[in-house]
Parts: structure tokens; C-alpha cells; sequence
């Protein structure tokens, strides 16, 4: 009677298979949701190390950062008060004035004043928008003291060989950061001074301007041609110029800028006074006058000969009948028309001198002869490996100067000393050798076309004259 109200049990076993397969899903749903719970948290721990480590590594950049701006600050404060500009003057081409030169010490003082006065001015010209007030001035005079001194004196633009010695104590004194520098005898000792400064400073940010001086000589053409390609090197550079400078120097782009209160603007004459010997007790000889012998025709020979002395006084020698004196032949080398240097041609060695050399090589063990000893007459090495002994002769000279002559220059082209044994340039117009050592030097024009005395004169050459 009650089968209408109550239902089978297996209805109710189905409805409790539906309600565990619900908490079954339940379950698994919550599972899933506590492991996704899980890697969320263990993502968040992750990213907040990451971020703690990022937190404090950007903490010491930026200590080291501030570290960094304060030392940039420090050191472009030190460059601006450090900052200055140099001078660099061959005082052999760039000869001061007489006028100063003639008041010894306090001459000195006073052009080093307009000297300093003069380049201030030219800087505030060249950098209007900067105070150059701070920048301290250095000058350099690069020259051979004793051999300007006798000839001013010989000249008669001194009074005495001492004069610009004491000008150059004058000159040095009255300015903290101006010298002279006495390089002595040889002109590649200024010019390897000069170069060396040069180079130095043309990358020393600290060197806010540099005035160039040795604008007589059209040899510093090369190294100042690269100058020309980068904008901010090419605008430090100054050209400055006293008398009137080789034709090549106008195609450079640098500033041109003259000193004419300070430096001369017109070549030194030319003038010789011939050495004085003292009075002899017997009677005097007839004066004679010097005779000029002709110089070698290839350079370099004339090195074999001694140079007459200078005169060797502080006082202007008087009129005294000497002996007849013969003048050696002034020493020279030839450059090209681009102011390369250019080997003259040495003369064939003899078979006898070749033989006699070899053999002199085998008796001293294979051992080669000092080019120094045996071609300059002195070899300053302590522990020289090179023969010395017995002088050679002439003609073991000449081949010792044949070999000298094939090896490189350090200098090559630019090379300025009258004396230089080695060769500067490739002696074949078309060399064809691979491994020449020459190679740099291929396609130099060869063609003499000035002669360059020991003085620095020149003397211009026919194309036919070599």
C-alpha cells in the first residue's frame, strides 16, 4: 500500500554515487586549486628574491654610480684647473729678436712677458666662448745654444757668444712653465725633441692648444698632415710663423699665427768670421784669403772631412794677419721637392779596398766594423759589439758606408742629420722584391731637388745637377 510513496533503494544508491562523484570532483578541484596555490607561492617567493636581489644590486650600482659621478666631476674639475697650452718653437728657425737678444737677462724677461701676453691674446681669438684665462701657458724653445750663439756673434747681432745664454736664463726665469732646451749640435736632436712633443700632446686632453713653431722647415709637412683629418685636433693646432715659410706649408688648414713683437720675421744674414790663432812670436804671414773647396757631389762624404772650428771667444777678435786657412766643404744632404730626403750616389768601391775589408772582417772574427767608430770618428757604446781598432782607409770607408747605406733610417725621409750613414729610401726606382725592406719608401720621387746644409740653409738644384 505505501508503493507509491517510497522509493527503491536503489534509487537512493544511485543518488549517493552522484553526491561522491561530486565531492570526488570537489576534492580534486580543491587539490588543483591548493597546487596552483602552491606554485603561485612558491613563483612569488621566487620573484620576490629576484626582486630583493635586483633591489640591492641597484643599490650598489647606483653608490658606485655616485662614486663614479663624483670622481668625473673631480676629474674634469682637476683638467680645467690643469688645463694648458704649449708652444713648441725651434728656436734655431724661430730666432728672436736682436733687440731682446742685445739685453741679456732682462731681454729675456721681457719677450718671455709678450711672449705669454701674445699667446693669451691669440687663444681668446681661437676659443671665444672659453675662459682661457685659466689655462696655464708653457713654452719650449728647442735649439742648438752654442751654435746660435756663434752665429748671432758672427752675424754682429750679438755682442758676445754669451748674450743669449743669458737672454735664456732671463726668458726661463721670468715664467714658471718657460724653458729653453739645449739639444746641442745635430739637427735631428731638435727635431726628434720637437716631434716627440708633439705627439705627446696632440692626445693629452689636458693640452687645450698647441702653437707649432718650426714652420721653417717644410720636413714637419708629413707629421702634420694627419692632423689635419680629425675636426677637434686639427682646431688645437696653430701654425706659428716668423719668416716666411716654405710654399708646402700653405696647403695646410691649421690657424696661421705671428709674433712679430717677439720673434724676427726675416732670416738671419749670412756672414762667416774665420778662427783668430794667436799671434805668432815670429813675423806675421801675409793674410790669405779662405778658399771654398767644392763639396762632394754625393751627400754624406763630406762627413770624412773635419769642419773648420767656430770662433771659440767671448770677445769680438781683432784684426790679426793669420795663416792661409783652406775651408773644409760644408757637410749636406739632398731632398726631393716634397722635402724627402734623397740618397746621393756614392761612388764604385775598388777591388783592392773590397779585399782588404773581407779580409780585415775574417782576422777580427767575422766581427763587422763600428759604423760610428769608422765613419764619425767615435763610438760613445761601453760594450759595442762591432769592431773598432785600427782606423780603415778611404775606400774600406766607402764600403762600409755602401752597407751601412742598405739598411732603413729610422727616419727615413724625414731624416735631417748631415751625417747619417743609413740608406732612406729604396735605391731601385721599380722594386720589385717582395720582402724589400724598403718597402714603405717605394714611390718616393728621387729626384734631388735642394741641397740641405749642416746650418739649415738650402740651396736649390737644377734638374740635371745631382
Amino acid at each position: 500500500m505505501n508503493n507509491g510513496k517510497f522509493k527503491s533503494g536503489a534509487s537512493y544508491i544511485a543518488r549517493l554515487e552522484q553526491f561522491n562523484q561530486f565531492d570526488k570532483e570537489r576534492e580534486d578541484m580543491i587539490k588543483e586549486l591548493i597546487a596552483q596555490n602552491e606554485d603561485l607561492e612558491k613563483r612569488l617567493e621566487t620573484k620576490c628574491k629576484e626582486y630583493d636581489n635586483e633591489v640591492q644590486t641597484r643599490t650598489i650600482y647606483q653608490a658606485r654610480a655616485n662614486d663614479v659621478t663624483i670622481q668625473l666631476t673631480d676629474i674634469k674639475h682637476k683638467m680645467d684647473v690643469n688645463s694648458f697650452v704649449i708652444a713648441i718653437i725651434d728656436g734655431d728657425g724661430a730666432v728672436f729678436r736682436d733687440d731682446w737678444i742685445r739685453k741679456g737677462e732682462d731681454g729675456g724677461a721681457m719677450a718671455a712677458h709678450q711672449l705669454r701676453d701674445d699667446i693669451k691674446k691669440h687663444l681668446k681669438e681661437s676659443h671665444p666662448n672659453v675662459n682661457v684665462e685659466t689655462w696655464h701657458v708653457m713654452v719650449q724653445v728647442v735649439l742648438n745654444l752654442e751654435g746660435l750663439s756663434r752665429k748671432l756673434f758672427c752675424v754682429d747681432l750679438a755682442k758676445s757668444m754669451s748674450e743669449l745664454s743669458a737672454f735664456a736664463r732671463g726668458f726661463s726665469r721670468a715664467q714658471g712653465l718657460f724653458s729653453f732646451i739645449d739639444v746641442g749640435k745635430g739637427k735631428e736632436q731638435a727635431d726628434f725633441k720637437v716631434r716627440e712633443t708633439l705627439r705627446l700632446m696632440v692626445h693629452n686632453l689636458q693640452c687645450k692648444h698647441i702653437i707649432f713653431g718650426p714652420c721653417h722647415d717644410k720636413g714637419y709637412i708629413v707629421e702634420l698632415r694627419p692632423y689635419q683629418l680629425e675636426t677637434s685636433i686639427c682646431n688645437k693646432i696653430s701654425l706659428l710663423e716668423t719668416t716666411q715659410p716654405p710654399r708646402e706649408f700653405g696647403e695646410l688648414v691649421f690657424r696661421r699665427v705671428r709674433f712679430n713683437d717677439v720673434f724676427r720675421s726675416e732670416l738671419l744674414p749670412e756672414g762667416w768670421l774665420p778662427p783668430t790663432p794667436p799671434p805668432s812670436t815670429g813675423k806675421p804671414a801675409p793674410v790669405t784669403p779662405i778658399s771654398a773647396t767644392k763639396p762632394t757631389s754625393y751627400a754624406g762624404m763630406a762627413s770624412w772631412t773635419s769642419t773648420v772650428p767656430f770662433v771659440n771667444s767671448f770677445k769680438r777678435p781683432a784684426t790679426t794677419p793669420v795663416k792661409s786657412l783652406k775651408a773644409s766643404p760644408r757637410k749636406f744632404y739632398y731632398v726631393n721637392a716634397e722635402g724627402q730626403r734623397v740618397d746621393g750616389p756614392l761612388p764604385q768601391a775598388d777591388a783592392y779596398s773590397e779585399q782588404r775589408f773581407k779580409e780585415r772582417c775574417e782576422e777580427e772574427g767575422n766581427r763587422k766594423p763600428c759604423n760610428r767608430y769608422h765613419l764619425h770618428g767615435i763610438c760613445e757604446e761601453n760594450s759595442c759589439l762591432y769592431y773598432h781598432g785600427e782606423p780603415l782607409s778611404l775606400g774600406e770607408q766607402l764600403i762600409l758606408r755602401i752597407k751601412a747605406r742598405g739598411s732603413l733610417c729610422n727616419y727615413k725621409g724625414s731624416c735631417k742629420s748631415v751625417d747619417c750613414y743609413w740608406g732612406h729610401h729604396c735605391r731601385y726606382q721599380k722594386c720589385q722584391r717582395l720582402n724589400c725592406a724598403f718597402a714603405t719608401t717605394h714611390g718616393i720621387d728621387q729626384v734631388p731637388a735642394e741641397k740641405v746644409y749642416e746650418d739649415g740653409s738650402r740651396e736649390p738644384l737644377s734638374p740635371q745637377i745631382v
